[in-house]
This record gives structure tokens, C-alpha cells and sequence, in this order.
């Protein structure tokens, strides 16, 4: 009996549901002949069902539209992750231990590029925050010293090295070690200079409040004033100080900027 009851109640259930959905469907149809109808056609009548079908043939193809760009969007998702993880995976066999270095430098390149900074014109002409030269002398760098160290590797399980290839093993340590102090010195560098390009937005968020809130004072002086001094002179507020603050980190992003120009000259010196 219990059992019977519990099927009962499963398909009533799915009564509704399809119900509901036949009504989801269904409506702009009945809108549609109401509305012809309520208009002047004949119930039943040409004018009446083409008015329907047009209204419904309106709603499919929106669902329709909607359900395909949902799935659109889905794709790019997951077609834009896949494209990240290979991308990750060659990094790692490229850099080796150094992929981290290289995604970190990659991250904050993107975060000053689309910082407010960089789009209101604060940190210069877009050459001014232009760093893929500096990306890609760090994966030139990260790549040679991934190969150095893959050649040496089985360096340990080999006997009798003479002293000039003991000498080479240990030039190789070396140029590993100076090769990755560089990549190490341009990262902290870009680094800085992501921090300078969030702390001027940060100051111009704080400067467009200082703004709002100095119209609100004024709105507030403007009317307590007059009710509690009458015609005496009302306090004004002192200026802003975080314009000095946004041109004082300009200053020290494009001071920055210049450290990793010359940090470049001299890798390409040596």
C-alpha cells in the first residue's frame, strides 16, 4: 500500500513538472491568440493562430539563442582553461623549477596593463608599460638555464671527470646560478612595479572619494550652516593630498620602469 502510494506521489509529481513546462513553453502562443483576439480577429481564425505562432516562433528562438550562447560561453571556459593547463605543462618542461618565476612575472604584467594606471594615461605611453621584451628575456634565460641543468644531471653517476670537465661542471653551475639571479632581480623588479601601478588606482579610488564626500560636507555646511551661524563665514575643507600621492607613484613606477630598462642594457652587455 505504501509503496503504491509513494508511486502515486511520483507521478503526480511528474504531471506537474511537465505541466509547468508545457506552460513555459506554451504561453507566448495563448498571449498571442488573446491578444489578436482582444483585437478584433474571429476566435477561431487565421489572424488569431498567426498571431500565436509568431509570438511563440519569438520565444523558441530566444530560448534557443539563450541556450546556445550558454553553451557558447561554456565552451570558451573550457577551451580557454584546456589552453592555460598546456600552456602551463610547456612552461614547466621549458623553465623547469623557474615556470613559477615566469607565470608570476606574466600575472603582474597583466595586472599593470589593465590597471587604471595604465588606461587614464598615469604610467605614460603604453610603450611606458610595455614589459614582453622583459617576459621573454626571462623565458630565454629560464630555458637555457632548464637545458644547462638537464645535460648535467647524470653529471653525479659519472667517474673520472678531468679537471677541464670539472671545470665545465662548474661553469655550468655558475651560469645556472646567474642566470637564474637575473630572472629572480627582474621579477622582484615587475613585481614593484605592480605594486606602484595598484597603489596609484588605490590612491585615485581614494581621490574620487575624497571628492564625493567633500560635496557631501559642502551640501551639509550649506544647510546646518546658515541655521546655526547665520551669516558667519563656515569652515572650508584643505585640499586633497592624493593627487600628490598618485604623481608620486607614477614617479617611482617609471623610476622602476627605467631600473629594468638598464637591469636589460647590462644582460645584453654581458
Amino acid at each position: 500500500m505504501g509503496a503504491k502510494k509513494a508511486e502515486d506521489g511520483k507521478s503526480l509529481v511528474w504531471v506537474v513538472v511537465l505541466y509547468l513546462v508545457f506552460v513555459v513553453v506554451a504561453w507566448p502562443y495563448f498571449l498571442g491568440t488573446w491578444l489578436a483576439v482582444q483585437l478584433g480577429a474571429d476566435n477561431p481564425s487565421a489572424a488569431r493562430s498567426a498571431t500565436g505562432w509568431f509570438l511563440e516562433v519569438l520565444w523558441l528562438g530566444g530560448l534557443v539563442s539563450l541556450a546556445g550562447r550558454a553553451w557558447l560561453n561554456e565552451k570558451q571556459k573550457k577551451d580557454a582553461a584546456r589552453r592555460l593547463q598546456l600552456l602551463t605543462q610547456q612552461r614547466k618542461r621549458e623553465f623547469g623549477s623557474g615556470a613559477s618565476l615566469y607565470e608570476r612575472a606574466d600575472e603582474w604584467v597583466s595586472m599593470i596593463a589593465a590597471s587604471e594606471a595604465a588606461r587614464t594615461g598615469w604610467l605614460g605611453n603604453p610603450a611606458d608599460f610595455d614589459f614582453r621584451a622583459d617576459l621573454e628575456a626571462i623565458a630565454a634565460n629560464l630555458r637555457r638555464a632548464e637545458k644547462i641543468r638537464t645535460v648535467t644531471a647524470d653529471a653525479s653517476s659519472i667517474r673520472e671527470f678531468s679537471q677541464a670537465d670539472q671545470q665545465m661542471l662548474h661553469d655550468a653551475k655558475v651560469e645556472i646560478a646567474k642566470l637564474e639571479t637575473s630572472v629572480t632581480q627582474r621579477v622582484e623588479l615587475i613585481g614593484k612595479c605592480a605594486e606602484q601601478a595598484a597603489d596609484i588606482d588605490r590612491a585615485l579610488r581614494e581621490e574620487r572619494e575624497s571628492v564625493v564626500m567633500a560635496k557631501r560636507r559642502e551640501d551639509l555646511r550649506g544647510r546646518l550652516g546658515p541655521i546655526l551661524y547665520g551669516s558667519q563665514q563656515m569652515p572650508i575643507d584643505s585640499p586633497s593630498e592624493s593627487a600628490d600621492v598618485v604623481t608620486a607613484r607614477a614617479t617611482a613606477f617609471h623610476e622602476l620602469k627605467a631600473l629594468i630598462d638598464k637591469h636589460r642594457l647590462n644582460v645584453a652587455s654581458d
